[in-house]
């Protein structure tokens, strides 16, 4: 279940845009007037709290995907009992399943073929002899039969067992022979085998090529350090290790790598202290930061939820009221999110700066005639995961017009690279300008920041380091960097306890 707030001038404008965020089967839970104004404006509005099951906002996404921007338009301007009836019947034709085809009638099962018994010998079996007399289950013919000698049992078993006695005597004494005689220059013709003996004597015979080949390979310690199967000379293993231990993404670490091999001799590579003071040096050349963070009049902070968009902008504002003397102003975006426009405004009266709300790009034409003597305008927009171009659009509408905006991409430290670069990459359709990386007491690996920006080529601004306002904030430096690498600090504040 999804609960949002919607705030609009009426109430016909505030249930458009419960249809056109939740769907024709949202549920109204409660409206009010706002009869005291909002913010700045000083206009009245209304207050919508509407929901919908996540079953029902999944169909009515999934069914606005398959359709064309002329279509959308159309489908905003029905009925919500036309948009529901089309929501229904795309997802019915979507999820309908093929027809089977019809099933062959099956043969009757036919009669089994009748038995035929078959005569038994009547020869006991110790009585059978392989080389001499041969016995059939099946009557011989009779012309055959008839030619035969009647041969009494008794003679036999003695025969055979005579027969036996001579091939063990005559056995033995090939084996004594052998054994006595050199060996023959040509080896004596092998018995033939059984399949099963032959698929066994290959497969030895493979394992013993395996196991000469696997002797041929030099077995050393150096070829099992971090980073040998990526090209790293063992004398820079230990600086490689500590990269991906900070996070640092395999190939930048490579490719620094690579470039330290080439750049310092052979008898520096062996020194680690002089390889440590080549790669501050190397993030100090390869991060670039804001030469002038406080520039712009509009700062926008964007980025998705749970990132600490709103906190951050308090935090820079702060700063800007209280250590440069700066007049600044409030604006809320977030007409979604229920309470994120009154948290901002609680904040907007601690700080005693002026607050408003836009709701469309009408509201910046009377918002900028209010704001003429402010030096900066902090906007805080709605946190989206831009799944559509339509959500895109929507934010590219709501942003203020003009030049002096700058546009900050506000990210969390705590994130994986993976999920960053995907949600990165749906906002630079929108555009920012630079990065600011928030949680950075929380996090233990920082390679993230450096990975960003060699993915993105931007520029760092500001890193938020705590929950503390507006103390827990500063502007991004190379120096900074190269200490989260490093972890320089915290081992100077571990020889100061000691």
């Amino acid at each position: 279940m999804q609960v949002r707030k919607f705030e609009a001038k009426t109430m016909k404008e505030a249930l458009e845009l419960v249809k056109q965020h939740l769907g024709p089967e949202a549920i109204i839970l409660s409206a009010k007037d706002n009869n005291r104004g909002f913010g700045l404006m000083g206009q009245k509005s209304v207050e919508v709290t509407a929901a919908v099951s996540e079953e029902t906002l999944r169909r009515k996404k999934f069914a606005e995907q398959k359709m064309r921007e002329q279509s959308k338009e159309k489908f905003q301007q029905a009925s919500a009992r036309q948009q529901k009836q089309f929501i229904n019947k795309s997802y019915a034709t979507a999820t309908a399943q093929p027809p089977q085809p019809p099933r062959q009638a099956t043969r009757p099962a036919q009669a089994p073929a009748a038995r035929v018994d078959r005569p038994i010998s009547t020869m006991r079996y110790i009585d059978i002899e392989d080389d001499t007399v041969q016995t059939y289950a099946t009557p011989m013919p009779a012309p055959v039969a008839n030619n035969l000698p009647a041969i009494p049992t008794q003679v036999l078993s003695s025969q055979r067992i005579k027969d036996a006695a001579q091939r063990a005597r005559s056995m033995s004494q090939s084996v004594m022979q052998d054994l006595s005689s050199p060996s023959p220059t040509t080896p004596a013709p092998r018995p033939s085998s059984s399949p099963q003996v032959a698929a066994l004597e290959a497969q030895i015979g493979e394992l013993k090529t395996m196991l000469a080949t696997f002797q041929r390979v030099p077995q050393t310690m150096v070829s099992a350090h971090p980073g040998a199967e990526e090209g790293v000379p063992y004398e820079l293993s230990f600086a490689y290790e500590r990269l991906r231990r900070a996070g640092v993404q395999t190939s930048l670490a490579v490719e620094w790598m690579n470039a330290a091999k080439a750049e310092l001799d052979r008898e520096h590579l062996k020194k680690a202290p002089l390889v440590d003071a080549w790669l501050v040096q190397k993030i100090l050349r390869e991060t670039t930061t804001s030469k002038d963070p406080m520039n712009g009049r509009y700062h926008v902070f964007l980025g998705t939820t749970a990132q600490g968009k709103t906190s951050t902008l308090v935090k820079m504002a702060s700063h800007f009221v209280m250590k440069e003397k700066k007049r600044i102003a409030l604006v809320s975006l977030d007409t979604l999110k229920v309470g994120a426009a009154d948290q901002l405004k609680i904040y907007a009266q601690i700080l005693n700066v002026p607050f408003a709300v836009v709701r469309n790009a009408e509201d910046w034409r009377e918002l900028e005639q209010r704001l003429k003597n402010v030096d900066h305008v902090f906007v805080d927009a709605p946190g989206m995961n831009l799944k559509s171009m339509e959500e895109v659009e929507w934010i590219k509408r709501l942003l203020p017009p003009g030049p002096g905006r700058r546009i900050h991409f506000v990210q969390s430290a705590l994130a994986r690279d993976e999920e960053v670069f995907e949600i990165a990459s749906r906002y630079r359709m929108i555009g920012f300008d630079d990065v600011i990386f928030t949680r950075l007491d929380e996090s233990v690996q920082h390679g993230l920041i450096l990975n960003f920006q060699k993915q993105f080529q931007t520029q760092l601004h500001s890193f938020g380091t705590g929950t503390q306002i507006p103390e827990d904030f500063e502007w991004a430096t190379k120096e900074r960097m190269a200490d989260l690498i490093f972890k320089i600090s915290k081992l100077k504040k571990r020889e100061v306890t000691l």
